[in-house]
């Protein structure tokens, strides 16, 4: 998902990171209305190790406090970043920007969908990515909320190089946006990690739990 946009032109490095954990799954409680005041439970947990992409200013002076965390689309059994693409010129003035792997196709497909090269990092490259391991999409709601967790208070290596983050705003793009019209609604209520969140083109639907 290495990005084809010169980012050393704007001051902008790319790093990834692995992020590991253990990661709970929710059920539904009550009935689910158009409200969205949608109430869930925990059920189950599992290790998980993931993978975060991070474009950043280099210069710290430049970075403007705010870091975007997208929410890879695994539509083509491959993580794309489709909102990079569309916010791009803004994102390159002084965001952060922070793609995470959340859902186990990006992870674990073996079948391509849009050409040789669209399928799981696994697959893709077994060698950098054999380490990964995703239970299933059950979990990726928590592992979207442990990743922008790590952002505001990592215990390990920093990913932002520790760049103080003063507002984390979520988005994601079709599927994505489905998964995070269920995050919004479910979720972020429970896990209060992100500041806002921009669901982007979908219909009038969110994804299971």
């Amino acid at each position: 998902t290495a990005t084809p946009v010169h980012l050393a032109e704007y001051g902008y490095v790319e790093q990834e990171f692995f992020l590991s954990g253990v990661a709970t799954a929710y059920q539904a409680v009550g009935s689910w209305s158009s409200d969205g005041q949608w109430s869930i439970a925990p059920t189950s947990t599992a290790p998980y190790t993931t993978r975060i992409l991070v474009r950043r200013p280099l210069d710290p002076k430049r970075f403007n406090g705010t870091v975007v965390v997208e929410w890879f689309n695994v539509s083509g059994n491959a993580d794309v970043d489709p909102d990079f693409a569309y916010m791009r010129e803004e994102l390159l003035r002084g965001y952060a920007w922070v793609g995470v792997s959340a859902q186990a196709a990006g992870i674990n497909s073996t079948v391509p969908v849009l050409g040789p090269a669209a399928v799981g990092l696994k697959a893709w490259d077994p060698a950098r990515y054999g380490a990964l391991n995703h239970p299933g999409d059950a979990y990726s709601y928590d592992i979207f909320s442990q990743a922008g967790g790590a952002l505001r208070h990592s215990t390990g290596v920093h990913p932002l190089a520790g760049l103080h983050v003063q507002q984390l705003l979520a988005t994601g793009e079709s599927q994505s946006a489905f998964r995070l019209l269920t995050y919004a609604n479910a979720v972020q209520p429970v896990a209060e990690i992100y500041d806002g969140i921009l669901i982007h083109s979908r219909n009038g639907s969110g994804a299971p739990l």
